[in-house]
């Protein structure tokens, strides 16, 4: 799973009721835009677009500022208040997630700011555009924040990194990537919430055969399915001390429902897709980046002409982003896998099959063989 830092403590500060995830990506927010410079100079831009205000097309940013939380409007508390002390203008932010403006809130605001800045505009940034209500000078949504920032250059890995956690926040309390219901797919309800299911009990049945790596440099097969992480299927991995598994590496084989864990949402455009999946522990998440082993290991399988008709090899590392956890999938269409199967006994029969000539081909693999000799525990 990619662990965005930010996303990790925030279920924390969700669960304690003096700190709700509002106040958490405030927080966040406000600790971004005043350590990346960049990304202050994008979100004033941005602001100054989608303002009512014409005069603020004339606010330019200082070194000299202060950006605030939670600062007292004499009782009343917006979110986060933005002061440029050279150019003498102030933002007063409120961020909503899933609730709404309170009775008379931006009023409220406006008040104090009209007592105390010259120069002012109240800005209101929610999860959906029917919460954009009474009044604010500028209105936004978290994810006009989230493509600000994107578009952003890379400047260094540190402000990357910083944009990145901070947009997987947002991803990850679904402030994000919302899509509207697609009328025709209600038709399919029923049938699609059985699939989960159905593939579930694949697993089920499929853990009950005997695997290729069973036995294969001590690799032993875990005595369950587990359905987590947005994926349903066993590992079959090398144990360590009091027989417990790891990942050195750890080979999953079953299906993928869901891609946002292991940051694969593009292998699932047409639904769940069958997969094995290399996985690292977190001490040698640095071997797809850094082994000529692992390099290797993805040419034989991409070369290998058992898997060409129907399975297909994605080395995640290759791109700017993925899961360290698990840099190597093997994905096969479902569409195509189960294609003539006219049962789910034949389904169940044409997965085991598939699945074990896959096993056979990663176990032919002389890389994969060294990799698993390079990680396996000292004794």
């Amino acid at each position: 799973m990619y662990e965005s830092l930010l996303l990790n403590v925030s279920k924390y500060a969700a669960s304690d009721k003096t700190s709700p995830i509002e106040n958490f990506i405030t927080e966040a927010f406000a600790w971004l835009l005043r350590n990346d410079m960049n990304a202050q100079a994008a979100i004033l831009e941005l602001v100054k677009t989608k303002s009512k205000k014409q005069d603020l097309a004339f606010y330019k940013a200082s070194d000299e500022f202060d950006i605030s939380t939670q600062m007292n409007f004499n009782g009343n508390f917006p979110d986060m208040v933005w002061q440029d002390h050279t150019n003498d203008w102030a933002l007063v932010f409120e961020h909503k997630v899933w609730s709404e403006l309170h009775d008379q809130q931006l009023h409220n605001y406006r008040q104090h700011a009209e007592q105390h800045y010259p120069n002012y505009a109240l800005v209101l940034i929610t999860a959906r555009l029917m919460q954009h209500r009474q009044n604010p000078d500028v209105a936004l949504c978290w994810y006009d924040v989230a493509d600000c920032l994107r578009k952003l250059p890379v400047e260094s890995d540190k402000l990357q990194w910083l944009r990145n956690e901070f947009i997987s926040l947002l991803d990850g309390n679904g402030l994000l990537n919302i899509t509207p219901i697609d009328p025709l797919s209600l038709n399919y309800y029923k049938a699609a919430k059985k699939i989960d299911e159905q593939l579930h009990n694949i697993c089920l049945q499929s853990i009950n055969e005997t695997w290729p790596l069973e036995g294969y440099l001590d690799f032993k097969k875990q005595n369950s399915v587990r359905k987590k992480e947005g994926r349903v299927g066993f590992y079959i991995s090398q144990p360590v001390e009091n027989d417990k598994f790891t990942w050195r590496p750890g080979v999953f084989s079953g299906f993928l429902l869901d891609g946002w864990d292991h940051m694969v949402d593009d292998l699932l455009d047409n639904g769940p897709i069958a997969s094995l999946i290399l996985s690292f522990g977190k001490a040698h998440h640095s071997i797809s980046k850094t082994s000529p082993i692992y390099k290797q290991l993805i040419n034989e399988l991409q070369s290998s002409t058992e898997l060409r008709s129907l399975w297909t090899v994605h080395d995640r590392s290759q791109r700017v982003e993925f899961n360290h956890w698990h840099p190597l999938v093997i994905s096969a269409n479902l569409v195509e896998l189960f294609e003539s199967c006219n049962s789910i006994d034949t389904q169940i029969q044409r997965y085991n099959e598939e699945m074990k000539k896959l096993q056979q081909v990663l176990i032919s693999c002389t890389a994969f063989t060294q990799l698993c000799e390079l990680l396996k525990p000292k004794t």
